[in-house]
């Protein structure tokens, strides 16, 4: 499943030159995967108790202001026993602005520790991982 979030630049995300900040993609990136995740939340037992364990982000061309959004694409790549792994594109047409990779891992917020997946949950992830 491949879920298309429509991302805006702000005025306040670019430099003088127009161009995007470099670590403004990291918050593009975050609100395509929060939109991805509640794309996801089909029903009760889904816990968004999530935390990010790794974040990559490739530039290829730079991002610049201008009133139309880019699109982010984003699909399930992998899911571990307590961990999901997440790829997404932001682009302009056909031409592929940046990459990233993410690996979040299921977080149980009283003991401060990953926890494996329910089984509700599996079956939603694995669901995503192949449609």
């Amino acid at each position: 499943m491949s879920h298309h979030y429509a991302c805006h630049v702000r005025f306040s995300d670019v430099d003088v030159f127009g161009h995007v900040n470099n670590v403004k993609y990291f918050e593009y990136y975050q609100e395509a995967r929060l939109a991805l995740l509640s794309a996801l939340r089909t029903g009760e037992g889904f816990d968004l108790s999530l935390v990010v364990a790794q974040l990559d982000v490739d530039y290829k061309r730079p991002l610049i202001f201008r009133p139309e959004p880019y699109a982010v694409t984003s699909r399930v790549v992998r899911v571990g026993r307590s961990s999901l792994g997440l790829e997404a594109v932001i682009g302009d047409g056909e031409t592929v602005l940046s990459r990233s990779q993410a690996v979040l891992v299921a977080f149980d917020l009283g003991s401060q520790r990953s926890r494996p997946w329910d089984p509700w949950e599996r079956v939603v992830l694995e669901q995503a991982l192949e449609g």
